[in-house]
């Protein structure tokens, strides 16, 4: 098997804009082409869904197990200067691992060792969003609808297909909102674990059209790359915040405060 050069992690938790960062980042040629690789979750969350050597990266692939489908993410997730670049939601994580440790060369080794060991000359990307709320509540709406990803042109299409509309969950946003501050003091416990300092990227400053720019040239310097001069692609997602999330966003904290209150 041919290990990558250099190795990076996207960390984050889902509706932090990671996207759109890791499909700038790709469209350098430069620097890994991340993508969520290691996805794994509990199967029952997410029925008929296949997860590594049996899910849609390998697809039209010959995998013939889990070694061989790490092969083909390393191979997939690479540019020709052997940069590897993969994405990784806290709310996955420990999934993601269990798989790792379900490998021989892997057993036995705690998460730090793992990452380090599956990821070579690992740096690491944290990418977070001020404004938790409108986090949870993109977070609450996509997990409904099924649309986590706006392409600019043609849609990609909803996953898993929606049984109605969205519906505002006071309960559900809370829980999201719970989950997004337990990702943040996660990942710097592993990163400290991994003797890692991350380079962040804020949400708020890499959607915007002045922060967007810098905000992917400030990723290539972190990994070692700013000799890179070349163009930055445009952004290849639209944002997809509406009216209904502002309009659950308002709800929600006129809730929170009717609820702290009694």
């Amino acid at each position: 098997m041919k290990l990558p050069k250099a190795s990076y992690l996207v960390c984050a938790s889902p509706r932090s804009g990671t996207e759109l960062l890791c499909r700038g980042l790709a469209g350098t040629g430069v620097a890994g082409r991340p993508q969520e690789y290691f996805l794994a979750e509990d199967p029952a969350k997410l029925p008929g869904w296949g997860f590594w050597e049996e899910g849609p990266f390998a697809a039209g692939h010959e995998v013939s197990g889990r070694e061989s489908y790490l092969a083909l993410a390393y191979r997939l997730g690479s540019t020709p200067n052997g940069v590897f670049g993969a994405k990784i939601h806290w709310n996955t994580l420990r999934w993601a691992l269990a798989k790792f440790s379900e490998l021989p060369r892997f057993a036995g080794l705690d998460r730090a060792a793992i990452l380090r060991t599956a990821f070579p000359g690992l740096r690491v990307v944290d990418v977070t969003r001020r404004d938790r709320v409108r986090q949870a509540v993109s977070w609450a709406r996509m997990a409904q609808d099924g649309m986590w990803v706006a392409p600019v042109g043609q849609p990609e299409p909803a996953w898993p297909p929606p049984t109605g509309p969205p519906r505002y969950d006071y309960e559900l946003i809370a829980a999201l909102e719970a989950l997004i501050a337990e990702g943040e003091t996660g990942w710097r416990q592993l990163y400290g674990e991994l003797g890692l300092t991350p380079h962040q990227v804020i949400y708020e400053e890499l959607s915007s059209p002045a922060g967007y720019e810098p905000a992917i040239r400030g990723v290539l310097a972190h990994l070692g790359l700013a000799a890179y001069q070349g163009p930055i692609p445009a952004p290849q997602t639209r944002r997809q915040s509406s009216d209904l999330n502002e309009a659950w966003v308002a709800a929600y904290l006129a809730d929170r405060t009717s609820r702290q209150e009694h």
